[in-house]
């Protein structure tokens, strides 16, 4: 999975909001694409995205394919994050190409929505509440 300048740039930014400065990349690319992931607006992967300057990350270390945790605990999580991503974007993932592809649109939206919405004073966590866990308006 390819990601961009912009995304690399914002790493570091949004690591140290979330806490995880001494924490793999990968958790908070992770969180960037789950973030993606929770809308419900439709996925434009018609939009070229220039990966020029951003890095390549496996599959092994995005979603934990193929590996094992320390304990021997799954670690894998790369069809359960597969199947939320094709039942997001409601299309059917062919191949690991098309499911690299779906993850490097999700991960830059996501940091794109992160850093528009947050900057280095942000409560993160509050950010969070206030945009995924609103409570639906009920008419008494």
């Amino acid at each position: 999975m390819r990601t961009t300048s912009f995304v690399e740039k914002q790493i570091p930014k949004i690591a140290k909001l979330l806490g995880f400065e001494n924490e793999p990349k990968w958790i908070t690319i992770r969180f960037a694409i789950f973030v993606s992931l929770s809308l419900n607006k439709p996925l434009d992967v018609t939009k070229k995205i220039d990966f020029s300057g951003g890095k390549v990350y496996n599959l092994e270390v995005i979603t934990g394919k193929g590996k094992l945790e320390l304990s021997g605990e799954q670690g894998d999580y790369n069809d359960i994050i597969a199947v939320i991503a094709a039942n997001a974007d409601n299309v059917q993932l062919k191949n690991e190409k098309e499911f690299e592809k779906r993850l490097e649109y999700h991960c830059e939206r996501g940091f794109q929505i992160l850093a528009s919405s947050l900057n280095e004073n942000s409560d993160i966590f509050e950010w969070i509440k206030e945009e995924f866990l609103k409570s639906p308006n009920v008419n008494s």
